[in-house]
Formats: structure tokens, sequence, C-alpha cells
């Protein structure tokens, strides 16, 4: 009899634990489903069930913080990346995510930590190369910010993010010589980058080349119709070079896109003004310093109300 009842406890843990495994199993394919389906928060209901039954699985937590970051919890999300390292300290994407989030948090010593981390047990792991990059460059580490840029080119050479990163660096450096350079290297991996045309135009009306800055602004309207920095520069070098019916045709499309510009309606009174439209251009700056622009509405009172 003791034999017999032996067996049956052995058979019934068997069945429990197969009934467990498959609970768990079925709990986190729900979870990965609903997160699939932006279901976040049903994601991260599930994966916590999943985490109460198996309070050892690393990917539940990995998961869940994934989960918790779209649905803007850091804080939760930094919790489970923390108990990913715990079980695991080598676990380079939990350094990499963590590191991404105090990045995003602004916690910049935090995620430096953590992306040095992630480069200890990898050393050539090209992404946190990059993140590390962003993260010097807005420390102002800039010869950090190079290297750590530059060995991530040399992983990824096509990459757009790293080189655009890379001629922002540059740009903050006032080198703008290597800035028009890189931005020129992207322009070629890609013809369609409006945010490359514009940054070169930019470096271009720095350096005082006004043409080939109008000519790339023209660029970046072409691929991007809505870019309303883009009109918005192209009109301050028409309104220089006094062109300006160009100029008020530019403003005018800014005013359109972002109808609470008031350096728009500013602007474009200043270029009707030159034109020789007054009343026009008063309307314009009225307008601006109903805004709250200051300056459009001392030179109203200066100029307008007489």
């Amino acid at each position: 009899m003791k034999r017999s009842h032996l067996l049956l406890v052995i058979i019934l843990f068997l069945i429990s634990s197969k009934t467990y495994s498959q609970t768990v199993d079925a709990l986190f394919v729900s979870a990965f489903t609903k997160y699939q389906s932006n279901d976040f928060a049903g994601a991260v209901s599930d994966y916590t069930q999943v985490i109460a039954l198996k309070a050892d699985y690393a990917d539940a937590y990995f998961n869940r913080a994934i989960s918790y970051e779209k649905l803007n919890q850091d804080q939760n999300a930094i919790a489970d990346y923390t108990k990913v390292l715990s079980l695991n300290p080598k676990d380079i994407n939990a350094l990499l995510n963590r590191g991404l989030v105090y990045a995003r948090m602004e916690k910049d010593k935090s995620a430096l930590l953590d992306f040095d981390a992630a480069l200890a047990v990898k050393p050539d792991f090209a992404t946190a190369f990059y993140q590390r990059g962003l993260i010097y460059q807005r420390e102002g580490l800039d010869s950090l910010a190079l290297k750590d840029f530059g060995k991530f080119i040399a992983t990824y050479p096509t990459n757009i993010a790293g080189r655009m990163a890379l001629a922002s660096l540059y740009d903050q450096m006032e080198e703008y010589d290597m800035a028009i350079k890189i931005y020129t290297a992207v322009i070629s991996l890609d013809s369609t980058q409006a945010k490359a045309y514009f940054n070169r135009a930019f470096d271009y009306d720095l350096i005082s080349q006004p043409d080939r800055a109008m000519q790339d602004y023209t660029k970046a309207i072409h691929f991007d119709a809505n870019y309303a920095d883009a009109y918005y520069n192209r009109a301050f070098i028409h309104n220089e070079m006094n062109e300006f019916d160009a100029a008020i045709a530019d403003y005018t499309v800014v005013i359109t896109l972002q109808p609470q510009s008031s350096d728009a309606y500013f602007n474009r009174g200043i270029a009707k003004l030159n034109a020789g439209r007054k009343h026009e251009s008063c309307e314009d700056i009225s307008k601006a310093a109903a805004l709250g622009d200051k300056a459009a509405k001392k030179y109203y009172q200066t100029n307008c109300e007489k």
C-alpha cells in the first residue's frame, strides 16, 4: 500500500508540473501576442502572471520591461532590466536597454556605466559604441564621441544614423567643412534624406555659400513638402538676396504649416515692407505681436501706430 501511495504522489506531481509548465508557456505566448497587438498594458499583466509562477524567468522580466517602456513607465522598466541583470549580469541586451532608458531620462552617468559594462562583455558591440557616443556628445566630450562614432561606422559603414550623428558632432565642434563632407556622404548613400540636405544647407549658409544653401533647402523641401524649417530658412536667404516675393511665399507656407509661428508672421511682415506693401506688413507684425512676440509688439508700436 505504501508503494501505491508513493506512485500516486509521483504521478500527481508529474501532472501538476506539466500543467504548471503549460500555464507559464500559454501566458508567455499570450503576453507576446498582446504586445504585438499594441496592448502593452495587457502584455504587462500577462508577464506579471508568468513571473508570479516562475520568479526566475529572465525573458519574462526582459519583455515586461520593454512593455513598460511602451507605457512610458521608465522606472518600472529599469527595475525589470535590473532583475534580468541580477539573474545574468552579462546580458548585453539588458545592459543596453537599461542604458537607453537612463539616457532618455538624461541620467547620463548611469547610462554610460551600462554601455561601458556592455562593451566590457562584448568589446565589438557596435550599437553600444553608437549610444555611448551620443551621450559623450551630449556631455560635450567631443573626442570620445568621435572615437565611438568612428567604431560604429567602421562596423556599419552604410548606416545613415551613425553618419548623421558624426556630422552633427562636427557641427557642434564648428568644423563645418567636415560636417558638409559627411552630409554629402549620407546623400550619396540615400539621395532622399531631407534632413541631410537641410543640415548641409545650414552649414553652407554658415560658411557664406548662400547659393548652395538655397539649392539644398530646395532639395529638402522636394523630399519633404512639409519641412517648415526648410521653407523658413530658405525664405531668410531670399530676403537677404532682395527676393522679397519669394521670401513672402516661403513664409506663407510656414504659416500654413505652423499657424502659431510668430517669427514667420514677423519676418513675412518685414519682407512685405521691403516689397513696398506697408499696410500688409503691419497686419503681419500685428499678428506676430498678438502671438506674444515682444519685438513685433515694439516694432508695431513704433512703426505702425502712426
